[in-house]
């Protein structure tokens, strides 16, 4: 090895941070959860771009399809309070086992449905076992790991929406155009059992909680809520999503009607959305090293509330679509890892799953709740969806709603320290 690739290769480890031994180790740990999240991710995902096509497969009316991607995080809701203190009691690991599992049977259980309701009952299946999957990969990673390997962690794992939008996403489409939609759910299927089986590999972590009642559990999640950093907290996170996801479960049908595109293309403006993913999780985790937290939050809220009221305005041609997917996940991805540090350091690792699990409820039910009240602004004319620039300008509202709540978390964070669960 020449000076040159031997200096290259000792600033890579400086870079890392870490030592050969601990790298492998890293990685070790890293690499099952994050491909877990990956295709738990694909999976919910890719109802966007195929919600149009089942519908019509199905008999689903074209304004409801939205229904189809909706359910999915409201039945990650209700799984996120049910398995919520088996977090800690159990531990991640093998709560990731049982979710693993259902999440696999279920996806399984999608590629196989042949009508309506039986589609309906495995996306219930499937957001209730795949919803919990990442803030569990999340916890285990803030009890495995400390300082800046943690936030790099939880920055890595974050990137599996990011693969998922560049390659996920794209190839899934193309393959339900090209073969059928089956297939795409037979092979997310294959690709959450293959990492299931990898994930035996990592270590159990005790999470000091094992011996605690399940009602002692639930009253300690419960009781998070009587701190004022973690409502605010809480508030922060549902504005961030609210208007967002009114808008994301119509949009393949506002693009297959408006503009005549189909599934593959909407694809591929998912892979130009995750490049802008991709700048947005580096630039994330470059600022997490600073402690720019809320900075991150309320520059990506802005920014994803100004594309998307622009773009529903119908100003932009059909091929230009992209410019929008790239603007909505380059402000998503630089806000994520920094809300999930701020969850991270809110808790010790003991109540740290059911945090949490509470901070899934929020971010699912909020995620619901918007395919919901945006439904009613919507309607078909002559084959043409109208009301979309009406759910773009409540978006951009409820984005912006986020800058306030960060001024009020930030100074309660500067007043005396809440006391400790």
């Amino acid at each position: 090895m020449n000076p040159s690739q031997l200096s290259g290769l000792v600033w890579l480890k400086r870079r890392l941070g870490l030592h050969e031994e601990a790298e492998r180790q890293y990685w070790g740990l890293l690499l099952p959860l994050f491909l877990l999240t990956l295709f738990s991710w694909i999976d919910h995902m890719i109802m966007v771009p195929l919600s149009a096509e089942i519908s019509a497969a199905t008999g689903l009316s074209p304004v409801r399809s939205g229904l189809l991607v909706s359910v999915y995080p409201a039945a990650a809701a209700v799984s996120a309070f049910i398995f919520a203190p088996w977090s800690d009691r159990l531990g991640r690991k093998q709560l990731l086992l049982y979710l693993g599992t259902g999440f696999v049977i279920s996806t399984f259980g999608c590629a196989l449905a042949q009508g309506v309701e039986s589609f309906f009952l495995f996306r219930v299946l499937s957001g209730a076992f795949a919803g919990p999957i990442m803030p569990n990969c999340l916890a285990y990673a803030g009890d495995a790991l400390q300082g800046n390997r943690r936030n790099r962690a939880l920055t890595n794992i974050m990137l599996g929406f990011t693969l998922a939008s560049i390659l996920g996403v794209p190839v899934g489409s193309a393959l339900a155009e090209w073969v059928s939609w089956r297939w795409t759910f037979g092979v997310i299927g294959l690709g959450g059992l293959l990492s299931l089986l990898w994930l035996t590999s990592i270590p159990p972590i005790a999470t000091g909680a094992e011996q605690i009642t399940i009602r002692r559990q639930y009253l300690q999640m419960f009781g998070l809520w009587k701190r004022q950093e973690v409502r605010w907290v809480f508030a922060m996170q549902f504005f961030m999503l609210i208007g967002l996801f009114g808008f994301i479960p119509h949009m393949s049908i506002w693009l297959t009607t408006n503009y005549e595109l189909s599934a593959s293309a909407i694809g591929l403006f998912y892979m130009q959305g995750g490049i802008g993913s991709l700048i947005g999780n580096q630039l994330a985790g470059w600022l997490l090293q600073r402690g720019l937290r809320f900075s991150l939050i309320g520059i990506g809220s802005v920014l994803m509330g100004t594309v998307l009221m622009l773009s529903t305005q119908d100003l932009l041609p059909g091929p230009w679509m992209g410019a929008m997917f790239f603007g909505i996940m380059l402000g998503g991805s630089m806000r994520m890892p920094g809300l999930q540090t701020i969850l991270i350091e809110l808790t010790g690792k003991e109540i740290r799953g059911r945090l949490m699990a509470m901070s899934m409820i929020v971010s699912n039910m909020t995620m619901g709740l918007g395919g919901f009240w945006s439904t009613g602004l919507l309607s078909m004319e002559n084959g043409y969806l109208l009301g979309m620039d009406r759910v773009g300008l409540v978006s951009m509202l409820t984005l912006l709603v986020v800058l306030p709540l960060i001024w009020l978390i930030q100074r309660q964070q500067r007043s005396t320290p809440q006391p400790a669960i």
